[in-house]
């Protein structure tokens, strides 16, 4: 699946917001939602600002470990996979939610210069649901200007995001139709060999 240059920024913009390693707990049961995406984003792009490797796949290894620590891949992946997700085995879960982060990361990566300057503002949050809220945001990069919002839920680690709502499509039904297909033609070990091919 190919994104368009111009809502590169927006998933990405919900990839780079990131809580410090320590005390994350304990701040995230106090502070709201767009607190907790303000402070990370600026831990995010201090990992990636001033370095002069650029590669994506190298760029996607550097983010990886900050990033599983606030985005609920497992929930996005489930979304993405839809009914897919039920025809799985737990093990094949397991790989589905590795091998489906990695592609979100890398997809974005490749289209992000940590040298150009990004600007992400945030509204207050909405509620969904009991534990589930949306932070509407407008993300600038590169001249382009992208509404997003980002869809997080509660847990023990504080808010984290499941879902990107881009220009109002979301980033778990924008995969689930390609997914659905594959699904449909060869089952379970089908998704799993697609996304395999993918990130090699």
């Amino acid at each position: 699946m190919r994104i368009p240059n111009h809502l590169a920024i927006a998933p990405l913009a919900a990839l780079v917001f990131a809580m410090p390693a320590h005390g994350v707990a304990a701040a995230a049961v106090a502070e709201s939602p767009e607190i907790t995406l303000s402070r990370g984003l600026a831990e995010v792009l201090g990992a990636v600002k001033g370095r002069n490797n650029s590669n994506p796949v190298e760029l996607a290894h550097r983010v990886r470990p900050v990033l599983e620590k606030f985005f609920n891949f497992e929930s996005l992946t489930r979304k993405a996979l839809g009914q897919g997700w039920k025809d799985l085995t737990p093990e094949q879960q397991g790989q589905a939610v590795k091998l489906f982060s990695e592609i979100i990361i890398r997809s974005y990566t490749n289209r992000f210069d940590p040298s150009s300057q990004v600007d992400i503002s945030f509204a207050h949050a909405t509620d969904l649901a009991p534990g589930r809220k949306e932070v509407p945001a407008v993300a600038r990069y590169q001249g382009s200007v992208v509404t997003v919002a980002y869809r997080v839920e509660s847990g023990a680690e504080g808010w984290r995001v499941y879902d990107v709502i881009i220009e109002g499509v979301s980033l778990a039904s924008n995969y689930r139709a390609q997914f659905d297909s594959i699904r449909q033609k060869g089952g379970g070990a089908a998704l799993i060999q697609a996304m395999e091919e993918k990130v090699r």
